[in-house]
């Protein structure tokens, strides 16, 4: 009994200790990290440059008017740090930063076009094992720039640069579906991934370099420099091989599943037809046509009429409706070849994932070709096909265009 009664005191005691606050951090004591930009240093190229843009809490409150011009100061500042991994340049700022950086709160990580070029496989150990870091977060690809452009350029629709970066992303996503977000884990996932390739979003800087980071730049009703949100960029085996065009981008859209919204141009005698898809579902699966692997790709969509462009054309007819569902049928096929043809012949990158495909459908097969895989992926035939239901024309059936002579 006696022992049963030190055993409950014991453990009260060391319960008391696990309720206090020793590893409290204050906010005062810390720098807030929006947006990571990685790059390769022009000085050492064995090197890595690391930019980091924190936030200054007096400039960055939301009670403030306007966007990023309308404070009275600039509400970011930035921190290079240069060393041989992310860890040593990190290393590198604390002479400089006068609180510890707190990066539970990173919204995006840049990496440049040169390092990404080089190979990012060895870049994200400390980022996937630090458990204050959550790879949550978007990755963009500086296309022909640097991280550290990227994140020293100011805004004026929002006070935090990473901010409007991340809300043009999902925003261009659900508008037009030409880019969508990745996250940092689904990325390192994919690297680890010997059956597929990465992909991911690209950001462009736009303008004069020299006053993008000032704060007149936001100003103006037209900034000398602003962000403009790319199409998908293309990895393999960790190192960037390109980009896709703007129509091949929606294509990996629509066989990845994140097609928001997908308008479609469809060409008629005298103008055009626009047809706006609402949602699409692709399956994608791999089987075995003569003893070779080939992936059948099955696209069902639902659209609204969007625009209409033309004199002649009438949505109020049912054979109309039936032709323009054919139309933007083809018209979605056409972009899907155009993103397989690309990736297999020009980037020469599985980044469909039909490794992966082909390895649920036979494991032997893949175990028995995954060392030449490069060779046989550009041979894989591809059988594309796709079902789209028009639901509505709008508010009104015809266009007024038809009264017009």
């Amino acid at each position: 009994m006696f022992q049963r009664i030190c055993h409950i005191t014991i453990c009260l005691v060391l319960l008391l200790s696990l309720s206090g606050c020793w590893d409290i951090k204050f906010l005062d004591q810390l720098s807030i990290v929006l947006g990571i930009g990685l790059d390769e240093d022009p000085d050492n190229p064995d090197n890595i440059l690391v930019t980091l843009q924190v936030v200054v809490p007096s400039q960055a409150s939301e009670s403030s008017p306007g966007g990023g011009g309308g404070t009275s100061g600039i509400p970011v500042t930035k921190y290079i740090g240069r060393g041989k991994t992310m860890l040593d340049a990190l290393q590198n700022m604390d002479n400089v930063a006068p609180r510890r950086f707190y990066f539970a709160h990173n919204q995006m990580m840049i990496i440049g076009e040169d390092l990404a070029k080089k190979g990012v496989f060895d870049l994200f150990d400390l980022i996937d094992r630090d458990p204050e870091i959550r790879i949550d977060f978007s990755m963009l690809v500086a296309k022909h720039g640097t991280a550290a452009q990227v994140l020293e350029t100011l805004t004026n629709m929002e006070k935090l640069p990473v901010k409007q970066m991340y809300k043009t992303l999902e925003s261009y996503n659900k508008r037009a579906s030409a880019a969508y977000p990745v996250s940092m884990k689904d990325f390192i996932l994919t690297l680890d991934n010997p059956m597929a390739m990465a992909v991911t979003g690209s950001v462009e800087f736009v303008g004069d370099p020299e006053k993008a980071g000032t704060k007149e730049n936001v100003e103006k009703i037209s900034p000398d420099g602003y962000l403009r949100i790319g199409n998908m960029a293309v990895f393999k085996n960790g190192k960037l091989v390109g980009y896709l065009n703007q129509s091949e981008s929606k294509g990996l859209a629509i066989i990845k599943n994140k097609v928001q919204r997908l308008v479609v141009p469809i060409p008629v005698e005298d103008g055009k037809v626009h047809v706006a898809i609402l949602h699409s579902k692709a399956s994608v699966k791999a089987r075995f046509s003569r003893g070779k692997p080939e992936v059948v790709i099955h696209i069902k969509q639902k659209a609204n009429v969007f625009d209409v462009n033309s004199h002649k054309v009438k949505v109020d007819k049912k054979e109309t409706i039936s032709w323009l569902e054919k139309e933007a049928e083809q018209q979605v096929i056409k972009m899907v070849n155009g993103t397989i043809s690309t990736l297999q012949h020009e980037l020469d990158s599985d980044a469909l994932g039909y490794g992966n495909l082909v390895y649920k459908a036979s494991p032997s097969y893949w175990k028995a070709n995954k060392k030449k895989w490069d060779t046989l992926f550009p041979e894989i035939r591809t059988v594309v096909s796709a079902d789209v239901e028009i639901y509505s024309t709008g508010v009104r059936n015809q266009s007024y265009l038809q009264n017009m002579k």
